[in-house]
């Protein structure tokens, strides 16, 4: 192997390479396969393929390209670093100004599995009504998992009329953002408790969590900027596994949580008498 071309060098400094590689991570392909997939011509593709084979990270048998038992070591390491820096390339500037230090390590390390993500946020002329897209994907799920951070006055009535429309909801409140709901719609909180397809859960020590929406279509996750105050600033993804993922980041707030079982009085909703350690 030339150690003049270290492979750091050779695979990260040119897309096309680094491309090739990764498509034949989904198996052998011929040379006409992968000019499609990479949109280029057979000159632009088969240098590139020749330095490769050079660096025995790939081997041709016949008219086929596939990686050499090198190339799999390589390509299984590279490919979860290449799909993170997509992830935090596609938006840098959001994830550069906030705090990502409400998501546990372990689901750090799998950022790359939000895939294809993108900002949403309320017009300036609509910041204090509901993100019409996400009002309109949620109305057509079948489950939906939230960690709310913030009070927003039309998030009870919301989630109230999705869960009567059949929807499966979970929500995690702040003990903080429970309280307001307590005092300002008692009885709407009430009616949600009561509904069998509902659940309500408190976190006593979860001030800055991120705003999680997760359901069967897409994942929308804000976390509070480093900076300034909370600002309605998602980024957004349908990946299944972003799916996954955000389930995932619930379960770890819901096993810091209890659930809220009923509602005797304000003291007791956010004190010591309608929570109970989840079953």
């Amino acid at each position: 192997m030339d150690m003049e071309t270290p492979l750091l060098d050779l695979i990260f400094l040119s897309d096309k390479r680094k491309n090739v590689l990764l498509l034949l991570m989904e198996g052998p392909k011929n040379l006409e396969t992968l000019r499609e997939r990479l949109k280029a011509s057979p000159t632009a593709v088969q240098p590139q393929i020749k330095k490769l084979k050079e660096q025995h990270l790939v081997a041709q048998d016949k008219d086929l390209y596939k990686l050499t038992d090198i190339g799999k070591i390589v390509v299984e390491k590279m490919q979860p670093l290449v799909e993170t820096l997509a992830v935090l390339e596609e938006n840098a500037d959001y994830w550069a100004d906030r705090d990502m230090g409400s998501i546990p390590p372990s689901l750090m390390r799998r950022l790359s599995e939000l895939g294809h993500c993108t900002t949403v946020e309320p017009e300036i002329d609509h910041m204090f009504e509901l993100i019409p897209e996400f009002a309109k994907n949620m109305r057509k799920a079948k489950k939906i998992k939230a960690i709310i951070s913030y009070f927003h006055p039309l998030f009870p009535s919301f989630y109230i009329e999705v869960a009567r429309n059949g929807a499966q909801v979970s929500i995690i409140l702040p003990e903080s953002i429970l309280k307001r709901w307590i005092e300002d719609y008692r009885e709407i909180t009430e009616q949600f408790i009561n509904l069998e397809n509902t659940e309500l859960l408190v976190c006593r020590d979860c001030e800055r969590t991120p705003n999680l929406t997760v359901t069967d279509i897409f994942m929308g996750i804000a976390l509070f900027p480093k900076k300034a105050v909370f600002d309605r600033k998602y980024v957004r993804s349908f990946d299944p596994r972003a799916l996954a993922w955000g389930e995932e980041l619930f379960e770890y707030y819901k096993n810091l949580s209890e659930q809220v079982t009923e509602i005797n009085n304000l003291e007791n909703a956010v004190g010591t008498g309608v929570c109970e350690t989840p079953k």
